[in-house]
């Protein structure tokens, strides 16, 4: 129910400050940047011309040097807020956004050393020398340490020869390779002369010409042409054959080859796949999954404030039959669009608590930021599908015109939903690292629960959320961890039964029985997580602020209910 008073209490600038939480600096300056005629929409475009346009509006935004790669080592955060804000623009500009400054650059200043830093990292920010980051390919996604792209050490020549040895071992959806990209960041195992197999490391190889794009020898491009949106992107199927490499273009922060063929590693890993050094240098789809969630937050505000708009202008009947009340006036407006701008705080300010652990995480925390990052990006997106959508339908033939938004928004939704990690596969990870910290104390206790009548089980359950405190704040806060901590434990109950009793493996159970108890507990915890800082922001904003954020906050509480018992 909307409160008594039509005008808070507070200046909604404030409410932007709380809700942005720092780089504010950057934030302004990408809006008057964005003010060039540049930035206007443009439509019935070529391909050609929209990933130029594309290209031109991101080297505009680079220009401006409000962003810099190496911000990864100061303020992770500046980078992020780069990322909301260029999504509110241009989907297209903010993934190759992405793309120069996450996946390649990020990588190229974590895993590189000096003598990458010195080739690339000023080029990276003036966008000079454009780069692409060749992780997946066609055959193997999600399980990306079995790829097959190798790097042979020759050392008679002191080079490496990177291969494509089959069509699945192609590199695949490369945003920047079809067009712009000099560079590629590309993981490849590598072999040593033995034939001994140290498993996947960064290697860089140069795809094009610095001055006219020429595609180098030995490396072949297939432009991937048109998708259901986000067209300013260019995309690219990437093959190798046997590409020759100077040694040095191994990324050896972690690993090094020197110059008498010598292998060293810090990752100490003798299993045959060596999995553990897959994960040392796969390290940006961490900080990826954070800056898609980033993006989508931004497309989910731009979304809501062409359907709050529309809906405050647009005139339908009224009590005495004209059309002259504003649709927003009625409930099922209401209904539709306030709990979708009641989860976009939940979210923004989860997001938020997200960049900043990701920002001061230490070696203690490691893990837990781990599980945070995997857990935001499918929160956020799917979210932003649903807003897209709902908004769309709710904006009526309006809608529907491509200039209002709501298809490029959807598209971007989508790309969200699968890049840098399938969402429901990133919960299985999320829930995999959980399940891993539940105490064999709390697994009895639960058997013995679940042992009793259901009558019994419910009055427990009553007991711990109250129902005279519905609608409250903190009966929602006990509701969601109630949930939390109750599927956990079922899950964990569930796996200790069927692998030790009846006798099945983990794979038959996690994979073809218990699949939806498993996406169950990581949503659980994200949407919990989620309320927990949408908390903590409530106590940390103004004082004016504070009734209609708590009224945010159970209204997103209430609706998550709501959606969750009709599923």
């Amino acid at each position: 129910r909307a409160p008594a008073s039509a005008s808070p209490a507070w200046e909604p600038a404030e409410m932007a400050k709380v809700l942005d939480a720092c780089n504010h600096a950057t934030r302004s300056a990408l809006k008057d940047v964005f003010r060039s005629d540049l930035y206007r929409p443009r439509y019935n475009l070529s391909l050609r011309e929209e990933r130029e346009l594309a290209y031109a509006r991101l080297k505009k935004v680079c220009e401006a040097g409000v962003i810099s790669v190496k911000d990864f080592r100061t303020n992770p955060r500046n980078i992020f807020a780069a990322h909301e804000v260029c999504a509110m623009c241009d989907g297209s500009l903010a993934v190759k956004l992405t793309v120069q400054f996450n996946l390649f650059g990020g990588t190229v200043l974590k895993l590189g050393t000096k003598r990458h830093h010195d080739l690339l990292l000023d080029g990276i920010d003036s966008f000079q020398k454009v780069g692409c980051f060749g992780l997946t390919e066609l055959g193997y996604g999600n399980n990306a340490v079995e790829m097959e792209t190798t790097a042979h050490y020759d050392q008679k020549t002191d080079q490496f020869i990177v291969n494509t040895p089959t069509v699945l071992a192609q590199k695949y959806w490369i945003t920047n390779g079809a067009v712009h990209a000099h560079y590629c960041v590309a993981f490849a195992k590598l072999i040593m002369p033995d034939g001994t197999n140290e498993g996947l490391h960064g290697f860089l190889v140069q795809i094009r010409g610095l001055k006219d794009l020429t595609v180098q020898p030995g490396c072949k491009v297939w432009d991937m042409g048109y998708k259901i949106g986000m067209n300013g992107i260019d995309n690219a199927a990437l093959h190798f054959n046997k590409v020759r490499i100077p040694r040095t273009n191994l990324l050896n922060a972690t690993s090094n080859l020197s110059s008498d063929g010598k292998f060293t590693s810090e990752v100490i890993d003798t299993s045959s796949r060596r999995r553990k050094r897959f994960l040392a240098v796969a390290d940006q789809l961490l900080s990826g999954r954070v800056c898609i969630a980033s993006m989508l937050q931004g497309s989910t505000k731009m979304t809501l404030a062409t359907t709050v708009r529309y809906a405050a202008s647009r005139l339908a009947v009224g009590p005495k039959g004209y059309s002259d009340t504003p649709i927003l006036k009625f409930q099922l407006q209401q209904n539709a669009i306030a709990p979708l701008i009641a989860t976009t705080y939940a979210y923004n300010f989860a997001l938020n608590y997200v960049q900043e652990r990701y920002q001061n995480q230490g070696p203690h925390d490691q893990q837990e930021v781990v599980v945070l990052c995997c857990a935001i990006k499918p929160l956020v997106t799917w979210h932003s599908s649903y807003v897209a959508t709902t908004c769309r339908e709710r904006c009526g033939g309006q809608g529907f015109l491509a200039a209002n938004r709501f298809g490029e928004a959807y598209a971007f939704a989508h790309a969200g939903m699968t890049a840098e990690g399938d969402n429901k596969v990133i919960m299985q990870k999320v829930a995999k690292e959980l399940l891993a910290k539940v105490r064999p104390n709390d697994v009895r206790a639960h058997a013995q629960f679940r042992a009793q009548p259901l009558k019994t089980q419910h009055e427990t359950n009553k007991r711990s959320c109250p129902s005279a405190a519905v609608a409250g704040a903190d009966w929602v806060m006990r509701v969601f961890a109630w949930r939390e901590r109750f599927l956990l434990r079922e899950l964990a109950l569930k796996m200790a039964l069927k692998t030790k009793r009846q006798k099945k493996t983990v794979f038959q159970v996690w994979m073809l029985e218990e699949s939806p108890l498993v996406q169950g507990v990581a949503r659980a915890y994200a949407e919990a997580m989620g309320l927990r800082a949408f908390a903590r922001a409530i106590q940390a904003a103004p004082e004016p602020m504070r009734d209609d954020l708590t009224r945010l906050l159970v209204l997103h509480g209430l609706s998550s209910i709501r959606d969750d018992m009709e599923l």
